[in-house]
This record gives structure tokens, C-alpha cells and sequence, in this order.
């Protein structure tokens, strides 16, 4: 996968290395979403008590925060950065524990935060196996 370029060789990224890139980005997308409707949810019961407003307001900016953070090593990743790949899965596992936790909250949105652990679960395996492992193994040091 090396072509070679006077003097430095450079590596061609592999398309599901591409792919998981595209997902990430998606995933980080999810995550603001996920964290703007937290926010938003403050607002659903009108008779709750401030901390509990609160709680709910700071949680759902820690998700959005996660999903800028998402945003940020996404090209990281696309570089073959280690650093990034490292980032990337601990803000996607987190990303994907949300969306869990989520799920045990609110049963009724089943699918949606199915798809979610599911689509966070094939990114890190994606970045952690084959070709992408061998890729992230030949770039940056």
C-alpha cells in the first residue's frame, strides 16, 4: 500500500479507514444532537426543581462537548494519527456509554440508541483491526 514519492513514502489510507472517518463524524453529530435535546429536555417538566435543571443542562453539555471533541480527532484519524485514534476511541466509548445509559433511561427510543452503540461499536473495531491497524502502525511515530 506504500507508493513510493522521491524520497518519502507515503501510505494510502484504506477506504474503511475512510469509512470509519465518515461514521465518526457521524457519531460526533449524534452526540451534539444527543446533547442539545439533554439541554433542551430541561424544559420538558416545568414543575422541576433547579438542581434537577441543572443536572440535566450540564449533562447535556458534556455530550455536546464530547461530540466537538469527536469532531476535533476525526481528521487526526484520517492522518493516521496514533494520538488520535487513542482519543477517538475513549471519546467514542464514552459517546457510546451515553447512549446506553440513554437507553436504560428512556426504553421508548430503543432503535435509535441501538444504532447509535451499534455504529460507536463498529468505529473502534474498525480503527483497532486489519488494514486500519497496519495503516495507524506505518504513520505517524
Amino acid at each position: 500500500m506504500a507508493a513510493m514519492t522521491g524520497d518519502a513514502a507515503t501510505v494510502t489510507r484504506p477506504p474503511e479507514l475512510t469509512v470509519v472517518v465518515v461514521l465518526t463524524y457521524l457519531s460526533a453529530i449524534a452526540s451534539i444532537v444527543l446533547g442539545v435535546l439533554l439541554i433542551l429536555a430541561r424544559y420538558a417538566v416545568p414543575e422541576s426543581d433547579g438542581a434537577a435543571r441543572a443536572v440535566v443542562t450540564i449533562a447535556g453539555a458534556i455530550v455536546v462537548l464530547i461530540g466537538f471533541m469527536i469532531v476535533s480527532v476525526a481528521s487526526g484519524i484520517a492522518r493516521g494519527d496514533r494520538k488520535a485514534r487513542v482519543l477517538a476511541t475513549v471519546l467514542i466509548g464514552l459517546a457510546g456509554l451515553v447512549s446506553l445509559i440513554s437507553l436504560v433511561l428512556n426504553p421508548d427510543d430503543l432503535w435509535t440508541q441501538l444504532i447509535g452503540v451499534l455504529i460507536n461499536g463498529a468505529v473502534i473495531v474498525v480503527m483497532w483491526t486489519g488494514r486500519a491497524r497496519r495503516f495507524f502502525a506505518r504513520t505517524s511515530a
